[in-house]
């Protein structure tokens, strides 16, 4: 009963930060938070070393696309071939992070993303247009980096 009691009150603690404006998250919560926060940044800038620093060697990244397009990436490698590709795809790209909820080592966020497109994409979209969407992205962590990124758009 007193773990319950416990577990209960750990719950409501948690609920209250989230509630909470204007509150500075800390400890493991604001680690998680600035690593995703850190990034979305360095995919932003285009750093792609800064963003594979963000991550496991082991890494999964998965696009999953409501157009029915599916991507799975395993491991680094990968993950710095695809950007390298892609980040070219795209004459200006920006994620906005728009929510961030993150308990017990995993995370997810709202994200809007804006590009216009530098080449005719497989998707349909023409050089030149711009490209808004609105989705969601899971995180999972091991330590405190990344070890999975899940896109859903």
């Amino acid at each position: 009963m007193a773990q319950l009691w416990q577990n209960q009150k750990r719950l409501v603690q948690f609920a209250c930060r989230w509630q909470e404006t204007g509150r500075q998250k800390k400890g493991p919560i604001a680690m998680l938070d600035e690593i995703i926060r850190r990034y979305i940044a360095s995919y932003n800038d285009r750093d792609i070393d800064a963003m594979l620093a963000c991550v496991t060697d082991d890494v999964v990244f998965e696009n999953i696309s409501n157009a029915g397009q599916s991507m799975r990436l395993d491991g680094k490698p990968m993950m710095r071939q695809v950007a390298e590709v892609s980040g070219n795809a795209f004459s200006y790209r920006r994620q906005r992070l728009i929510n961030l909820l993150t308990a017990g080592g995993k995370a997810a966020a709202e994200i809007e993303f804006e590009g216009r497109a530098a080449v005719d994409l497989p998707n349909g979209i023409k050089a030149g247009e711009t490209v808004k969407v609105r989705g969601a992205s899971f995180f999972e962590f091991r330590g405190p980096l990344l070890c999975r990124i899940a896109d859903y758009s």
